[in-house]
């Protein structure tokens, strides 16, 4: 049986004086309102009794506030927080009250406790926490020893209560929401808006076509002066419709003139050997180096690539397509956007005098985002935070083992990904040294 342990009356502290202690459900439970009763441990679980202190309540009915008359009790049990490592059950003695005014009964009430609850606000705090660290909800009902919808429910209502930024530089970006392994089922994207300066996802919706993307940008970024993405002509004609400056994303551009090696060096492959690249093949053995810029390369390297080409390949199509990537790799190296342009330009004489047909329809490409391209050096904008929250977003679809309802899906990502990363708080115990030579 454990008391209550409370403060004694204040006066002047000597040090030979017993340290004042906080009562035993503040120190246990953080429950600083409930007086504790009883505490046992039975098969690796506490199970508390506590009650509330016999003060004023309020009437529901009539709202009256007096110290109404004890009717009954009743036991409420709930689950809360784990305590030393094991599982915890509360078990409230509560009053059953009789108002002074003759309304009926009711039962006494508290903040920590919702009125039927099966488990304590900071329990459902704590899942919520959880869940936005990207731990399943299945994982969260097993430690606290409730029901998935319970946990579901506290985390969808947290999800509501977060209060997304306004931003001015956003990134637009599409994922999987459900595969199309099966039969009976299409793939089914999910289309994010993320926002560049605080990298968290400020708005998701269901689908990947112009007007859902056009329906998050105006619920979501109205104010947005930078909208990147990639090559997708849905997000730029939804981001024409506003008044931002479109940029096409730099690493999705420069993959496409890596796709473009890959195209020309398979076509090439089984026009000299008549088969799929194999081990031995010149062409195969070198397509990693290949997709490696030139400007990362020495110059004894590039030599003897340069040859290796000219030997394997006597119409120097996969040489051209190799050159014509790293034209525009020395596009986005340009200071300015008139460097860049004219860089461009010398892109489009390339390919034209190559005439290749995997080039000619990557420079068709460029022609029509040639805007969008430029506009990189005006912004210096890139969807690189975009694409670190599409990481958190394909996280929580992996350990959640997939979706079926997109409302959750949603909750989940506006937990994890759509609020400013937090630092821990928890000072250290020992502050990290540098240890010093003799």
């Amino acid at each position: 049986m454990l008391g209550v342990l409370k403060p004694t009356e204040p006066k002047a502290t000597r040090m030979s004086d017993a340290t004042p202690v906080l009562p035993w459900s503040d120190l246990l439970l953080a429950l600083p309102e409930f007086d504790l009763l009883h505490a046992e441990v039975i098969n690796d679980e506490l199970i508390v009794t506590v009650e509330l202190p016999r003060d004023v309540q309020a009437c529901p009915s009539c709202g009256t506030i007096e110290l109404h008359r004890v009717h009954d009790r009743r036991w409420h049990r709930l689950r809360h927080l784990p305590v030393a490592g094991r599982a915890c059950r509360l078990v409230w003695h509560k009053r059953l009250l009789s108002c002074v005014e003759g309304c009926g009964t009711f039962v006494e009430r508290t903040p920590s406790v919702m009125p039927g609850s099966v488990w304590t606000r900071p329990a459902a705090r704590a899942a919520v926490a959880m869940s936005a660290e990207n731990i399943p909800v299945d994982t969260i009902r097993k430690k606290f020893g409730v029901g998935w919808n319970t946990v579901m429910r506290a985390v969808t209502a947290a999800a509501a209560m977060l209060v997304s930024c306004s931003p001015t530089r956003v990134g637009i970006d599409e994922t999987v929401f459900t595969s199309g392994r099966l039969l009976t089922r299409r793939r089914v994207y999910t289309t994010g808006l993320v926002c560049l300066d605080c990298t968290s996802v400020v708005g998701v919706a269901k689908g990947r076509d112009k007007a859902v993307a056009g329906r998050l940008l105006a619920d979501h970024a109205p104010d947005a002066i930078v909208v990147t993405c990639d090559l997708f002509s849905g997000f730029k004609a939804a981001a024409a419709d506003t008044d931002a400056t479109v940029v096409a994303d730099v690493f999705h551009v420069v993959r496409l003139a890596v796709r473009m090696i890959d195209q020309v060096r398979r076509r090439r492959q089984n026009a000299i050997h008549g088969h799929r690249g194999r081990k031995g093949d010149w062409l195969y053995d070198h397509r990693a180096v290949l997709r490696v810029g030139q400007e990362r390369l020495d110059q004894d390297k590039i030599d003897r690539l340069a040859q290796g080409l000219l030997e394997v390949d006597t119409e120097s199509e996969v040489g051209a397509a190799w050159h014509a990537a790293d034209l525009l790799r020395r596009v986005y190296r340009a200071a300015d956007r008139d460097t860049a342009h004219r860089r461009l330009i010398d892109f489009y004489w390339w390919a034209a005098a190559v005439n290749v047909p995997e080039i000619t329809t990557f420079a068709q490409t460029l022609n029509q985002w040639q805007e969008e391209v430029l506009a990189y050096f005006d912004t210096r904008a890139t969807n690189g935070p975009t694409e670190s929250a599409n990481v958190k977003i394909k996280n929580i679809r992996r350990a959640a083992r997939g979706f079926s309802n997109f409302d959750n899906f949603q909750a989940r990502i506006k937990l994890h990904a759509g609020q400013p990363r937090s630092v821990p708080t928890t000072p250290r115990l020992r502050s990290y040294t540098t240890p010093i030579a003799a």
